[in-house]
């Protein structure tokens, strides 16, 4: 049993605890040194009385905290304890067959396709075990090392392909010996799902199952494809088919499962053979077979541990430290006085005397008005902010904010004139100058006085010439007043139409035509006003509900072009 879970940890604390020490000592023997020097005999009864008495009190629960500390840092451990085994169940090696046989397409779009679903429907159910991915043909490659992790599973098995290795062929032998390599660092039950058609060309089959069966490698057997057969397509980079596989006497091969291998392979390792239909159900089929032998050795399984004291030296330090705190070198005292305050030490009183009224000066000052006026704001109350706002305005005329925040109550009110008036008094401070002319201009466009409102969001970017808000409103200013200016002719036109047609009444005109025209004109203009309400009615209707929301409102400006103003400023 090791007392400390740490020695090499406890060796270096007590070294330079010791340090620690030797230096304190050497230090205070300087300090007495210098004072016998300075205050000669009287330093004795300096150093003899109760003050002294506390001051070496404190130093000593500071150095045995500091012991106890370092005592604690080394991990003290005594007693036994079982603890639950909470490592991974297991460790699972998918080996897929990636020759150009499984490229055949007996099972549609093709075995391998197949077999990449197939890969990923055990991922899924293995969720407690390690799992690798190799792909063989000839030769077997690690695609994806031993992982828990679904999404880099996922990523490697998409990237298998038929004939996507350099050596072709189904070499058994050769993906058992990876495996093995793989697993062979890793503690805890050892599975290897083998995923192929079967046709193996490996000699050295018997040799790699007798090594596996001696390292308790489980080797589970799932055959793809149709004992019938199927050719075996050669395809280019696109996936079309160009030609079909032939033997070296030039005659077109057909791939067909072989499951005696299979088979062979499975009962040698003590495992089982499956015959793949669908990914899900052969899934389930591997993941209740490792489930029985996962219950078979790991029943009763457990591991003891020495218990971690640590607790006890470190909450025993922080006692200390507090009483440390505690302790002071001149005491203090209770004088019963008119007011029968207790005091502590020289100027306590005093000192929260001055809080006090410090706290006072600050609940009587603008900032509580105007955390009142903030909070009234949140709350969509916008005439009790203007109040508040205005109230800590008076006592504090030179910040500039409570004019900005008076205007942007103001402006959620629709009383745009007064809302300009306090962003303009509100420009006149540096620091939100540029907030304060961009709804100045905000507010000048929805009273309907749109080269003013050009005018302030041209000056605001001379400002802030990064502010996207103000190019954006002054790009749809500038196409309303475009828009206004070129309505201007046709209205012209239209009354000019109208002079006509009075003059064609007067010379005596078709009148029933006439009338007939002007009443189908009536009732379209009185559709399209009607039209025009319901809009301005949705506009308005939408504009409420997002004042609800500033943030809300703040995005439907840019989508819509409408102006916003910059929210109000809580520095309070």
């Amino acid at each position: 049993m090791e007392l400390f879970r740490y020695p090499v940890v406890l060796a270096w604390l007590t070294a330079g605890f010791a340090a620690l020490l030797f230096f304190c000592f050497k230090a205070e023997e300087s300090r007495l040194k210098i004072a016998r020097k300075l205050f000669g005999p009287a330093l004795e009864q300096l150093n003899s009385g109760p003050e002294a008495a506390r001051r070496r009190l404190r130093d000593l629960l500071y150095f045995i905290a500091l012991a106890l500390l370092a005592l604690g840092a080394a991990g003290p451990q005594w007693g036994m304890e079982l603890s639950p085994i909470t490592d991974l169940k297991g460790n699972i090696v998918i080996a897929v067959d990636a020759s150009l046989s499984m490229g055949a397409r007996d099972m549609k779009p093709d075995r391998l396709s197949n077999a990449r679903l197939l890969l990923g429907a055990i991922a899924r159910e293995f969720t407690e075990y390690r799992i690798g991915v190799v792909a063989f043909a000839g030769e077997a490659y690690i695609q994806c090392p031993l992982t828990t992790d679904q999404d880099a599973i996922s990523y490697f098995a998409s990237g298998l392909k038929p004939g996507m290795l350099p050596a072709q062929g189904t070499d058994f032998s050769e993906a058992i010996d990876t495996v093995l390599g793989m697993l062979s660092r890793y503690g805890g039950q050892k599975v290897m799902v083998l995923i192929t058609d079967g046709e193996d060309h490996s000699p050295g089959l018997d040799t790699a199952l007798k090594t596996a069966g001696e390292q308790n490698l489980k080797i589970f057997t799932i055959g793809i494809g149709s004992a019938d057969g199927e050719l075996v397509p050669m395809t280019d980079s696109a996936g079309n088919t160009m030609e079909y596989k032939k033997d070296k006497n030039g005659k077109t091969v057909v791939s067909r499962m072989d499951e005696t291998a299979l088979m062979k392979i499975a009962s040698r390792t003590g495992a089982a053979y499956l015959r793949y239909t669908d990914p899900d159900s052969a899934a389930e089929s591997v993941r209740s077979a490792v489930s029985a032998l996962d219950m078979e050795r790991s029943k009763g399984k457990g591991r003891s541990n020495f218990k971690n004291r640590y607790q006890w030296p470190l909450a025993l330090a922080l006692v200390l430290l507090l009483v440390e705190l505690l302790i002071m070198e001149k005491g203090f005292r209770i004088r019963l006085r008119s007011l029968k305050l207790p005091r502590f030490k020289r100027g306590a009183g005093a000192l929260l005397i001055l809080l006090a009224a410090a706290a006072n000066l600050r609940a009587a000052g603008p900032g509580a008005d105007a955390r009142k006026g903030a909070s009234a704001y949140g709350k969509k109350d916008w005439p009790d902010a203007v109040e508040y706002y205005s109230r800590a305005l008076q006592k504090d005329p030179a910040d500039k904010r409570l004019n900005f925040n008076i205007g942007n109550a103001y402006y959620r009110q629709e009383d745009y004139g007064k809302a300009q008036e306090f962003f303009e008094q509100a420009a006149s401070s540096p620091k939100i100058s540029a907030r304060a002319q961009y709804n100045r201009a905000n507010s000048l466009f929805k009273s309907g006085d749109i080269e003013g409102a050009i005018a302030g969001y041209r000056k605001t970017l001379s400002i802030a010439p990064g502010d996207e808000n103000a190019k954006f409103n002054l790009q749809k200013a500038l196409e309303q007043q475009k828009n206004k200016t070129c309505s201007t002719p046709k209205d012209n036109k239209k009354d000019q139409k109208k002079d006509q047609d009075k003059k064609k009444d007067k010379t005596g005109g078709n009148d029933g035509q006439d009338k007939e025209k002007k009443s189908e004109q009536e009732k379209k203009k009185a559709e399209a006003r009607e039209r025009s309400r319901q809009i301005l009615e949705m506009m308005k209707e939408k504009e409420k509900a997002a004042a609800r929301d500033p943030e809300a409102m703040r995005q439907a400006a840019l989508k819509k072009g409408r102006p916003q103003p910059q929210p109000r400023l809580e520095d309070w």
